[in-house]
């Protein structure tokens, strides 16, 4: 019951971070239209999707850990 309540959770904080990327991508065309430069919009996109993407990381890092605990526990 907690590894699918655990297994919920992780698919939900992975596609809030997944929204979380597109809100960033909607942001920086905004930022193009209101005429910043293009590659000023790309270089505040990269430091905006960096911490996300090392988040998404460490989550999949965990979840790759539980699973190799699950593998284990159960031999």
């Amino acid at each position: 019951m907690q590894g699918k309540r655990q297994n919920i959770l992780v698919k939900t904080i992975a596609l809030l971070l997944a929204m979380q990327l597109f809100l960033i991508g909607l942001q920086a065309k905004s930022q193009i239209d209101q005429g910043n430069s293009s590659i000023e919009a790309l270089i505040w996109m990269i430091q905006q999707y960096i911490p996300v993407l090392v988040k998404f990381r460490s989550l999949q890092d965990k979840k790759e850990k539980n699973d190799s605990l699950k593998i284990k526990s159960k031999r």
